[in-house]
């Protein structure tokens, strides 16, 4: 058996490498992203925008980076004193539509991720803009749908990601156009862009540095990892049925090979019976070959037949079998029951049990499983039935 565990433990591991491998290829091919930077290598023609446009005004945005060569895309806002409600905003443009079906369709993705810095410490909106069917007018931004999160920043660069479904339009767009506060869901198949903007928590009166990485849109398709598992559980299933077989096929040959051990004691049984002799040791042999498929011998009862002792008995036994009188008796029963397993198939194992000696047939299946490594059962449908001489 110890090939047989050291060939079964090498294919489970390296079934474990390719299962590790699967899943996780099918994990890459169901995640995908569609990167922003820079800008000549991105598959999404977007340009960049910035609020207020004037840069006279109390708010202003500097652009130093826009992304388009290389990244990090970086700016700073310049966030006024002076305003109840100062905007600045770097804005992602997606299309500049000239009809709504130039749009962007978002729905394939499910988040925007990005790595963000900021210096000093900032508190920024994320904002996305999105089409509404009798409030939007195209060459109008400020009457697209307004869907928000916010994100804090500072001097070391976080990961950022937000899921665009999970994005809240802002209550007072919907009051100024008059839309139901139940009304929040965006249409991401009509998607004109997204942007940063400042907090009414953002510094005042000095420049806030923000640098924006590895911009990207991320869609999730899990079907592909979902065959991976599904191929995966196929595979080890496969594997556990071949061992299984395996398994059982070698417990068959280590019984049959514990039969043929046996041999010589049916032999040595068969010589007892012919052999009848005044000698102890002939007589105890002859004794029991014949009487050991009575379930009620025993080695008082076999004591007394003899006239001896028990001591006497099982000096015998172990000076010629190395065995005590019952492992001797079980040994016997057990090597005519494997025989009759194989040859006798009309017979159930109950009456192959009790016509070797046994009284219980649970105690008979315990001691075959002990003896042989398997149940009488399995023994016998994985046996080849003995032809006869």
């Amino acid at each position: 058996m110890a090939l047989f565990y050291r060939k079964a433990l090498l294919c489970v591991s390296v079934l474990l490498i390719l299962s590790a491998i699967l899943l996780y290829a099918g994990l890459l091919f169901s995640i995908h992203e569609t990167a922003f930077l820079p800008h000549e290598h991105s598959d999404i023609n977007w340009f960049y925008g910035t609020e207020p446009p004037d840069q006279q005004q109390g708010d202003k945005v500097f652009v130093l980076n826009s992304g388009e060569t290389s990244q990090p895309i970086t700016f700073d806002f310049l966030v006024s004193t002076e305003e109840r409600y100062p905007y600045t905003s770097f804005i992602v443009n997606l299309s500049e539509p000239q009809d709504v079906s130039d749009l962007v369709d978002l729905s394939v993705y499910s988040r925007v991720s990005f790595g963000v810095k900021c210096e000093p410490k900032n508190i920024l909106v994320f904002a996305l803009y999105t089409y509404v069917d009798n409030v939007t007018t195209l060459g109008k931004p400020e009457t697209y749908r307004v869907s928000l999160d916010f994100l804090t920043c500072n001097k070391q660069s976080s990961r950022i990601s937000f899921e665009l479904k999970d994005l809240d339009s802002a209550d007072w767009w919907l009051e100024r156009y008059g839309l139901a506060y139940t009304d929040r869901t965006a249409d991401l198949r009509r998607t004109h862009g997204f942007s940063i903007n400042n907090s009414l928590q953002s510094p005042r009166g000095s420049r806030s540095r923000i640098e924006i990485s590895d911009l990207v849109l991320v869609s999730e398709n899990y079907s592909y990892f979902g065959c991976s598992v599904a191929i995966t559980a196929v595979a080890w299933l496969a594997l556990a049925y071949f061992f299984m077989r395996l398994y059982v096929q070698e417990k068959i040959r280590r019984a049959k090979e514990q039969i043929n051990m046996n041999r010589p004691l049916i032999a040595y049984q068969k010589l007892s019976i012919k052999q009848q002799s005044d000698d102890p040791k002939s007589a105890l042999l002859s004794h029991i070959a014949v009487e050991y498929i009575n379930p009620e011998i025993n080695i008082e009862s076999a004591a007394a037949t003899l006239g001896t002792t028990r001591s006497k008995i099982n000096k015998i036994l172990k000076a010629e079998l190395g065995l005590t009188f019952t492992a001797y008796v079980n040994k016997l029963r057990l090597a005519e029951a494997a025989r009759l397993l194989i040859e006798e198939q009309h017979l159930s194992v109950k009456q192959i049990a009790l016509g070797v000696g046994f009284a219980n047939v649970t105690y008979f299946n315990a001691l075959f499983k002990k003896e042989y490594g398997c149940a009488p059962k399995t023994f016998r449908l994985n046996s080849f039935k003995t032809p006869e001489a």
